[in-house]
Parts: C-alpha cells; sequence; structure tokens
C-alpha cells in the first residue's frame, strides 16, 4: 500500500535531490502512521471505558501519543526540506533533530501519566473479562501495528532514518503490550488481585523507555556529537592520496541534518607551485570527497614545504 502512495503523490524529479526525497517518504510514513493511531485510539479508548479496563485505556492513549509523534515528525521533515537561506547557509535539516527532542519530552510525559495513573487504580476491583470483540479489536490493532512496524523497518533501511526507527521500536512495544492486555483480560477471572492495574504500570515502562533513549540520542547530536569514524578515515585517505598534500590537521565535520555533511580541514601543500596548480589539485580532492563521502569540505591550504624538483638536484 505504502508503495502505491509513495509513486502516486511523490514525484521524484531531476531537480529534487535525495535528501528532498528521501524526506518526503518520511513524511507521507508520517500521515499513514498518523492515519492508523487515531483509528486504534478511538476504538481502544471506547473499549477501555466500555468494559473499565485502565490497561487498556493506557494503551489507547499510548496510540493517541504516537499519532502526535507521527505529527510532529511530519512538522520535522516538511520544516527540514525548506532550502538554505541567508540565516541558515546549511539548510534546515537539523530541524528533524529538534523535533526529535521534543517528540522524546512528550513520550516521557505520558509514560509518567500513564504509571501514575496505573499505580492509582490498584485499588479497583471492577475489572471485567474481555468478551470476544474486545479481543478481535485488540487482535486488529495488533495487526496494524505489524504492518506499521515491517514499513517503517524498510524505510529505516532505505532512508536511514532515527524517526523510522523510533516509530518502528515503538510498534514493537505495542505489539508487545496489546499482546500482554488479552492475557491479562483472559486470565483475570482467575486470580484475585488487580492483574490489569499491574500490566497498566508495565505498559507505562514501555512508553518510557524508547523516550528516554530517543532524549539521550537526540541531545548527543544537538551537542556536537562526533560523525561516524569511518567517513573521518575515508576522507584522511583521499587527502593523504594526492600527492602534493604532505599531511593534513584540523579536520571537523559537522552534521546539519541526515545526509548532510559539511566540513573543513587544513593540507600541507608546497609553497614553491603557483597557486593555480595548487588550487586544481586541491579542488578534485574536494570533489572526490563530495562524491564519495557526501561531505561539503572547504580546504585550507598551508604552504608549509617547497617541492624539489629532480633536475634541480642534478
Amino acid at each position: 500500500m505504502f508503495n502505491f502512495l509513495a509513486r502516486k503523490f511523490i514525484k521524484k524529479t531531476q531537480s529534487e535531490d535525495e535528501f528532498t526525497y528521501r524526506l518526503s517518504l518520511i513524511s507521507l510514513s508520517s500521515i499513514v502512521g498518523i492515519i492508523i493511531n487515531i483509528l486504534l485510539f478511538a476504538m481502544k479508548i471506547a473499549l477501555g471505558f466500555l468494559i473499565n479496563s485502565q490497561a487498556i485505556i493506557n494503551d489507547a492513549f499510548n496510540n493517541l501519543s504516537d499519532s502526535v509523534v507521527s505529527l510532529m515528525a511530519l512538522l520535522g521533515s516538511n520544516i527540514s526540506k525548506k532550502p538554505a537561506d541567508k540565516e541558515h547557509p546549511f539548510g534546515h535539516g537539523r530541524s528533524e533533530y529538534v523535533i526529535s527532542l521534543l517528540v522524546s519530552i512528550l513520550i516521557i510525559y505520558v509514560g509518567i501519566t500513564l504509571f501514575i495513573n496505573s499505580v492509582k487504580s490498584f485499588g479497583k476491583d471492577s475489572f471485567s473479562s474481555l468478551s470476544v470483540i474486545s479481543v478481535i479489536i485488540l487482535l486488529v490493532s495488533i495487526a496494524f501495528k505489524i504492518y506499521i512496524y515491517v514499513l517503517n523497518r524498510s524505510l529505516y533501511k532505505k532512508l536511514d532514518s532515527d524517526l523510522n526507527l523510533g516509530v518502528m521500536l515503538d510498534a514493537r512495544n505495542d505489539m508487545i503490550s496489546t499482546s500482554a492486555i488479552i492475557i491479562t483480560g483472559l486470565l483475570q477471572k482467575y486470580v484475585n488481585f488487580n492483574l490489569d492495574a499491574i500490566m497498566g504500570v508495565v505498559i507505562s515502562f514501555f512508553v518510557l523507555q524508547p523516550g528516554l533513549e530517543m532524549f539521550k540520542d537526540t541531545v548527543e547530536i544537538l551537542l556536537g556529537k562526533r560523525v561516524d569514524s569511518s567517513i573521518e578515515n575515508e576522507i584522511s585517505q583521499i587527502i593523504i592520496a594526492e600527492e602534493l598534500i604532505e599531511g593534513f590537521h584540523d579536520l571537523q565535520i559537522h552534521e546539519y541534518g541526515k545526509g548532510r555533511l559539511a566540513g573543513s580541514v587544513h593540507v600541507e601543500v608546497p609553497a614553491n607551485l603557483t597557486v593555480e596548480k595548487v588550487h586544481n589539485a586541491i579542488d578534485k580532492v574536494e570533489k572526490k570527497i563530495l562524491s564519495k563521502t557526501g561531505v561539503e569540505i572547504t580546504i585550507h591550504m598551508d604552504p608549509t614545504y617547497c617541492l624539489i624538483d629532480e633536475n634541480e638536484r642534478r
């Protein structure tokens, strides 16, 4: 279904780069997630109040928070697609990380709220066993979450998107928690304590864990986490491979959104060659680095040595 929607609503043109196309796919997957999670929320909230189940109500609000997360992801991907301007010469790609930070705070808040509500429900003993229709609705919910999991797992592998990874892990947690609700509903009549409240507490932790992990990972990126060392190593090899470059220092790479990397480096070049010749060599290195690693790098030339011609030695 998603591939059909992508072909119908996302037209990849020559003027649209991979960065924009990637964000368009993320936006579409977010819209799909919003629609599915709102439908699941409506079904579960009605069922939860009907049979007085705190665990199902918690799971319903978990789906609602998922739809809000998808909405914020949609907003973030659209802002990230905005082109570079005077105030933002490297574009708006970091908006994706800012939105991810806000999303993580929201998830943490929802998880804490669900935990408090579940603890308060321990004194209640009016929980009813799940009816056949209730089990069917929850099984349908699991089926939808399996679809969301498979979709976002595929997109994560294709796009290397942390947003899709987060949705994928969240869908996996939802499958586990909803399955637990079904098991609890079937077992509740055989025990004399509030198993539903216990399951509500468990579900709250399933909500909290990805929120805390997302918060930690996003803060690290916004604080300037070092890029993958393999990228630095590949750039180093390309620089050293140029025969006019004796060495380099102060290699710095910055991330301005997923797939948007820029950096600078100082290289040691001959002082006794014309500026044009050295510049041409450096220009080739910059272009090679961009094509091989995707990093837009600026190379500063340090004339630190003299190139001795073999004829001069004789």
